[in-house]
């Protein structure tokens, strides 16, 4: 009797590694839910941002960092970027009220 237990077993397992998939994707395709949009980028923030990651790399290549002053870099490379996105969104915040 052991036997069939165990062939039986066998066989609720395969069915399970079968069925189990097939099962779940039905019902994830039943509660689809519409992607969330969140912010769309304009083309004006898509280049904003390019060029905040390209000015600082770029002056780092120029200016050399690791071998000089990493204040004249960081005043030079970091500062503008990081007060420009500041004030972006300062203005963005009064502009949503």
């Amino acid at each position: 009797m052991s036997g069939v237990m165990e062939i039986l077993l066998i066989v609720a397992i395969i069915l399970g590694i079968l069925m189990l998939p097939r099962m779940l994707r039905r019902t994830q395709e039943n509660d689809i839910h519409q992607a969330d949009q969140g912010m769309r980028l304009t083309g004006w923030q898509r280049l904003a941002i390019i060029v905040s990651v390209l000015w600082p790399a770029l002056l780092a290549l120029y200016l050399k960092p690791w071998h000089s002053d990493w204040l004249i870099y960081l005043s030079v490379a970091v500062c503008p970027v990081g007060l420009a996105w500041g004030v972006y969104w300062i203005f963005s915040g009064f502009r949503e009220r």
